[in-house]
């Protein structure tokens, strides 16, 4: 059983299981950076997965699978920013409106289009082929967990690279930046907040659409109801638990899709199964948990300094 925790299979799992999480997060770091925030990320999942399956299925490609994500998602992006920068709309209640019409939504086509309720499974819909890379087939071990995933899971650790140094280490990163601790100091500055706003949505809609693909040309070839199923609210509590550095946000992400990749590997055993489903989401509170106790520790040595 304890070969369980460290196994080859397990940390590919996770690899695998994290790639929605981390797209998701890269996106959302630019929007949380830009002083947009967004609890409606399920829903540019849920969207992107349902138009993702849609446009494979109508062509057989993955490939147009992922540019009808990328529009579904930038379309649902540009909703949220009219309602939010320009019409002022409380952001919160948007993402809430926009993940609750986004459930009845795809299953309304679904069942409009396809006539079916539930899951959806065709061979017409293709998924991305696997991808082996020649540097890593001849390393124990290794071989087992980072070679023979697919492109989309490449480009999630490939980006969380990108990203950090696009925030950290360039001239749009630090403006975004400049957004979340003083805006009125940035417009002071003369630098037009609303363009890097609408820039910002703009990446994280990207991105989104990209993690939205992943669900169901990932590898399942397949759509089902509420497909997202909570991913976009674990992608938003890692942006919270790294604060918007990528490199936080990856190993968050990195954490929840271990503890899901270890609820399944767990099921032959005799646990209780409710409490197998339940590990992903333990994590989540136990990380969130551990965060805010080093923030209260860290503030009041702060103030007692």
């Amino acid at each position: 059983m304890l070969k369980i925790f460290f196994s080859a299979l397990t940390l590919s799992s996770t690899i695998r299981l994290a790639t929605p999480l981390v797209l998701t997060g890269m996106g959302g770091i630019f929007a949380d950076r830009a002083n947009v925030f967004n609890i409606g990320l399920e829903s540019f999942m849920l969207l992107s997965a349902f138009f993702a399956m849609l446009g494979s299925y109508l062509t057989s490609s993955p490939f147009v699978g992922l540019l009808f994500g990328i529009l579904s998602s930038l379309i649902a992006s540009l909703i949220f920013g009219v309602l939010v920068i320009y019409l002022n709309s409380n952001p919160v209640v948007v993402g809430i409106a926009m993940n609750l019409s986004a459930w009845g939504f795809t299953t309304l086509l679904l069942d409009t289009i396809f006539n079916i309720r539930g899951a959806f499974i065709d061979e017409r819909i293709k998924s991305f082929q696997s991808i082996q890379i020649p540097i890593l087939k001849n390393i124990p071990f290794l071989k087992d967990v980072l070679n023979g995933h697919n492109l989309l899971v490449y480009i999630a650790l490939i980006s969380v690279v990108v990203c950090y140094i696009v925030i950290y280490k360039t001239p749009f990163g630090l403006r975004i930046r400049g957004l979340k601790y003083n805006e009125t100091a940035v417009q002071t500055a003369g630098i037009n907040t609303v363009k890097y706003k609408w820039i910002s949505l703009i990446i994280r809609g990207i991105f989104a659409g990209i993690s939205g693909t992943f669900l169901p040309l990932g590898g399942l070839s397949m759509f089902t109801e509420n497909m997202s199923a909570g991913k976009g609210f674990l992608a938003l509590a890692a942006i919270m638990i790294g604060n918007g550095n990528p490199l936080k946000v990856f190993l968050a992400c990195l954490i929840f899709a271990y503890a899901d990749a270890l609820s399944v590997g767990l099921q032959g055993f005799e646990i209780p199964s409710q409490i197998v489903l339940m590990a992903p989401y333990l994590a989540t509170v136990l990380v969130l948990f551990v965060e805010r106790i080093r923030e209260i520790r860290y503030t009041a040595s702060g103030k007692g300094a």
